[in-house]
């Protein structure tokens, strides 16, 4: 199992903290709670370039979806319109097989911003931006890693989706597309003396459990 660093953990942790204080200034239609759910990525191909100087193509690996999954916090102020503010730690996998198992796994905060609005009772739509914070990107040889990886701390994304509320419970699914070009280099001469390249922006569809601590979702 991954676990971040201490580091990684320390500014996680500050962000959570500078996001509770903040929120709970703010009293009129106001609630906030937490959050988690799964996600499955489906995005990119693995390109395995040919950098010994031979008579073969460079190799285009197709990705397969691995479920994933997401926890955090989040701020909603309004109601029948409203804004959400959320902080989310995310890991999601990208899976290639020709025929051996190449894996990369991707561990973020992510900080949406959703405006939304209530449509029909309990019935909401949502969109917004996504900014993200990759804290660890790590590539596998069926269970060994031994690569060095290159890539964009800071990325952007956006995401829309529907959800449904009861109380102080709400159930949301979401398309989540990372925007900002985000190649992962992956400089490994002890696999075949490949290198290898992907892009790992997310490409996700998630679904998500809210449940409000505070006020009413």
């Amino acid at each position: 199992m991954y676990f971040p660093k201490i580091k990684q953990m320390k500014i996680f942790i500050s962000i959570l903290v500078l996001f509770i204080t903040i929120a709970t200034t703010v009293a009129q239609d106001f609630s906030m709670g937490i959050k988690g759910g799964t996600n499955y990525n489906f995005s990119g191909d693995l390109k395995e370039l040919n950098v010994l100087a031979i008579d073969t193509d460079d190799v285009l690996h197709k990705a397969k979806s691995v479920q994933g999954y997401h926890g955090g916090l989040w701020a909603k102020f309004g109601d029948d319109l409203f804004v959400k503010a959320e902080v989310v730690y995310t890991h999601f996998e990208n899976e290639f097989s020709d025929p051996v198992i190449y894996t990369i796994t991707t561990n973020k905060i992510d900080i949406p911003v959703v405006l939304g609005v209530k449509v029909l009772g309990p019935l909401y739509v949502f969109a917004g931006p996504d900014f993200q914070y990759i804290l660890n990107e790590d590539f596998y040889e069926t269970d060994i890693s031994k690569s060095k990886e290159t890539y964009k701390e800071f990325t952007t994304g956006l995401h829309l989706g529907i959800g449904v509320a009861f109380g102080r419970f709400a159930l949301d699914f979401r398309w989540d597309k990372g925007l900002s070009e985000n190649s992962i280099d992956i400089a490994n001469s002890e696999i075949e003396n490949y290198n290898f390249t992907n892009d790992n922006r997310p490409n996700q569809l998630v679904l998500s459990l809210n449940i409000a601590l505070s006020g009413s979702d």
